[in-house]
């Protein structure tokens, strides 16, 4: 038992002295790093690329239920937001002039067109009954138009690296515009100056000969358009070769035109005595500056390069 015992207890003691043989005569490994080269984009690729923007507004808000915040707030301000009300959601590409150095235009468009329709009592119709039900239509158009171009130059840095930095600068032209059509199913006559309509508020008086005036078409006060310059800074993560994950943050100055506003109406004209068209000037046009950081397009997206070779 003895033996054993001593045997064991030189054993242990011998373990360092082998281990430290091993570490000495077993030959030092060289760290291979990988080389993403040919993950990367090249001289004479080009990309497109696609907001992620809605998607983490998506996200976010199935987190905390609240529509009003969430991931999308890492999106950043679109250009327009608050002036028009909707987000700059676009399309980017870019065409690699050298490894480095890229040409880039990024281009997001939105329209909407809405008829808004309600039923009114035929005025001919009560003339003849006063207990008519016969309707008619009144129609209302709304119709939204947004948009905005930038072109510049950006410039890359990490050669073997699955993340590059990304420079860029540029000019940016931005338009928003908000205008109402209107479409009256009772019509102005001798007999019948102030018609029902399915907003009686609409009514004015836009001159002394013109007591009782209904808009034909308007313009909002959301009519603008700037133009400027941009600088941005961010990154492209790539995930597998000639794909990136790309976010950014853009610093943007530019010069905004607000044009001048006015409203077609139509009434019966008491001097006349007949239906006539009147143009009153709503708002004169007004400019200024503005500066910060701000959406132009996207701040997170998704960018698939391809080969020309």
């Amino acid at each position: 038992m003895k033996r054993l015992i001593s045997f064991i207890l030189v054993a242990v003691l011998a373990l360092p002295l082998f281990a430290e043989e091993q570490v000495v005569t077993k030959p030092r490994e060289k760290k291979v790093l990988n080389d993403y080269s040919e993950w990367l984009p090249k001289q004479g690729d080009f990309s497109l690329a696609f907001s992620l923007d809605p998607i983490a507004t998506f996200v976010g808000n199935m987190f905390n239920g609240n529509l009003s915040n969430g991931l999308g707030d890492l999106a950043g301000e679109p250009l327009l937001d608050g002036i028009i009300g909707a987000p700059m959601v676009s399309i980017m590409g870019t065409y690699m002039q050298t490894d480095q150095l890229a040409w880039k235009v990024n281009l997001g468009i939105g329209y909407t067109h809405k008829s808004i329709n309600e039923y009114v009592l035929d005025d001919a119709a009560l003339f003849l009954d006063p207990l008519s039900k016969v309707k008619v239509v009144d129609k209302q158009a709304y119709n939204r138009i947004y948009g905005s171009i930038a072109l510049g130059a950006e410039y890359r840095v990490g050669k073997n690296l699955p993340v590059q930095g990304v420079f860029g600068a540029g000019l940016n032209y931005a338009f928003g515009e908000i205008s109402y059509k209107y479409n009256y199913g009772n019509a102005i006559t001798e007999l019948n100056q102030i018609p029902l309509i399915s907003e009686p508020a609409l009514y004015q008086a836009v001159a002394g000969y013109m007591p009782n005036a209904r808009p034909l078409n308007t313009q909002a006060e959301n009519l603008i358009h700037m133009v400027g310059a941009y600088a941005s800074v961010g990154v492209e993560w790539f995930v597998a070769p000639k794909i990136a994950l790309g976010a950014n943050v853009n610093f943007g100055i530019y010069y905004e035109v607000n044009p001048s506003r006015a409203t077609t109406y139509e009434g019966w004209n008491t001097a006349t005595m007949q239906v006539e068209q009147f143009t009153e000037l709503i708002a004169p046009a007004s400019h200024g500056f503005h500066f910060g950081t701000d959406n132009i397009g996207a701040n997170l997206y998704i960018a698939f390069y391809f080969g020309t070779k």
